[in-house]
């Protein structure tokens, strides 16, 4: 079994790029460091959204991962960066990513969203578009 993790983050301005940036990327060394990690995968979409996806052994590895840094200092800046935030988790039989284009739809309908001091309708409603992936 597999724990899958996808993330939606927007930024609400450019000016946040950098530290964002640096902060993700930091945070996806991380997740492929971690133990019990099967994968991870970054994508940069339209209109500065970043999605993530992660795959886990299990929960708990998935819980370390999110307990440390920099995930957590990465974590506690959202509310800065971002005007919409939001994430999905599922189990599934098959061990490794499904890839973010699978990962979308229950994100969508079944999806967190992270408490934001100036979120857009989209972040509420989670009304916004699929992620632009090729084949």
């Amino acid at each position: 079994m597999s724990v899958i993790v996808v993330t939606r983050l927007r930024l609400r301005d450019p000016k946040y790029f950098d530290d964002f940036f640096a902060a993700a990327v930091a945070v996806s060394e991380q997740a492929k460091n971690s133990e019990g990690n099967q994968g991870a995968d970054v994508l940069a979409d339209a209109n500065s959204v970043f999605w993530t996806a992660t795959a886990w052994d299990n929960r708990d590895s998935m819980h370390a991962f999110v307990e440390k840094e920099p995930h957590l200092e990465t974590m506690a800046r959202i509310d800065e960066w971002c005007d919409e935030a939001t994430f999905v988790d599922w189990e599934q039989d098959s061990a490794g990513p499904t890839g973010l284009a699978v990962g979308f739809q229950p994100h969508r309908s079944d999806g967190q969203v992270a408490s934001l001091s100036r979120p857009t309708e989209a972040h509420q409603t989670r009304s916004f578009p699929a992620p632009v992936v090729t084949a």
